[in-house]
C-alpha cells in the first residue's frame, strides 16, 4: 500500500477480484484507439451491472493487476482505455508509463534536497 492512499493502493478485494475477468473480457473488445472507454464509463457500467461499487482508482488498480500479470496489454490515455497487440503501441506505453516512474523520481529527489 502506499502511505496516504491506503483505500486506493490496498490489495485487491474478493469482490475486484471477481471483476477481473470482466474486466479483461470487455478491455479485450476495445481493441484499437477508437473504441477507448474512460475509466469513469467503466466504473459505471460494472457498478450498475454487477453491483460492485468501483471507483476510478481501484479500477487503476485493477488494470495495473492485469499488466502486471501479463494477461493482455491494457493501454491507457486520455481518451480511456483499450488493448492492443501492435507492438508500437505497447512500447508508446512503455515510455509513458517510464516517464511517469521518471518524474515520480525527480519529485523525490527534490523533496530529499529540501530536507
Amino acid at each position: 500500500m502506499v502511505e496516504g492512499f491506503e483505500l486506493e493502493t490496498a490489495p485487491l478485494t474478493d469482490d475486484e477480484k471477481k471483476l477481473v475477468p470482466i474486466i479483461i473480457n470487455g478491455l479485450a473488445k476495445c481493441d484499437e484507439e477508437s473504441k477507448a472507454l474512460h475509466g469513469k464509463v467503466i466504473c459505471e457500467k460494472v457498478t450498475l451491472k454487477y453491483g460492485i461499487k468501483l471507483t476510478e482508482p481501484r479500477l487503476r488498480k485493477i488494470t495495473n493487476f492485469i499488466r502486471s500479470e501479463g494477461i493482455i496489454p491494457i493501454i491507457a490515455t486520455s481518451k480511456g482505455y483499450y488493448t492492443s497487440k501492435d507492438k508500437d503501441v505497447i512500447l508508446k506505453q512503455i515510455a509513458s508509463l517510464e516517464q511517469r516512474r521518471d518524474a515520480i523520481d525527480v519529485a523525490i529527489k527534490g523533496l530529499q534536497k529540501f530536507l
